[in-house]
């Protein structure tokens, strides 16, 4: 069984990083669909500035300026793109939108009660694992994960890190998306379905 995410989300940790979405679809068209839908909202925005794609519409960028007459004003003419996103991300946002083939043909005739998960990761806005574990090799690596990047001799820090493991894990059993931020370790997981709930 293939599915098709979409995830959307802000690029890195801007604001709004921890609303990152994910939805699964039956095929590449459904999703491609989706995303053309949701640009065409954006480009009613008088915000948004600029919408880049890869030709398969796997990789989708929208820039969005809360001056948007500034952005027209210095690109291209002054700066690229990408120097103007750097030099005014107060007021810059970039949002992608990710398509990510799934192959949960293992998943599909199991008998097991676990789910198995997509996981992302949010600085670099990339799928964060190349497989897909199930709830308890997440919870696992998560925790081996974020022990190893910790630094911090601070007992209070230590406190939130373990208050936001034990969101994490609730969110892993009784949740479809959990979400983990201790220091630079920043990762969505999305559940992905067994079954697709189609209108069709």
């Amino acid at each position: 069984m293939k599915l098709y995410a979409v995830i959307h989300g802000v690029c890195g940790l801007y604001e709004g990083y921890s609303d990152t979405t994910c939805e699964f679809f039956p095929d590449e068209e459904s999703a491609i669909k989706h995303i053309k839908q949701n640009l065409d909202d954006y480009r009613k925005d008088e915000m948004c500035v600029n919408i880049e794609h890869s030709g398969d519409m796997m990789h989708t960028f929208v820039t969005m300026d809360r001056d948007p007459d500034n952005y027209k004003a210095c690109v291209p003419s002054d700066m690229d793109h990408d120097d103007y996103v750097a030099e005014n991300g107060d007021d810059v946002s970039v949002e992608v939108f990710r398509i990510v083939e799934v192959d949960a043909s293992r998943y599909e005739n199991s008998s097991t009660t676990e789910h198995i998960w997509l996981t992302w990761d949010q600085q670099d806005a990339c799928v964060a694992w190349d497989y897909y574990p199930l709830c308890m090799s997440l919870v696992a690596r998560v925790s081996s994960d974020v022990m190893d990047n910790s630094t911090d001799d601070n007992p209070h820090q230590s406190l939130h890190d373990l208050a936001q493991m034990g969101e994490f894990i609730s969110s892993v059993y009784y949740r479809n998306e959990a979400f983990i931020d201790i220091d630079d370790y920043t990762m969505h997981a999305f559940r992905i379905p067994k079954k697709l709930n189609t209108n069709d």
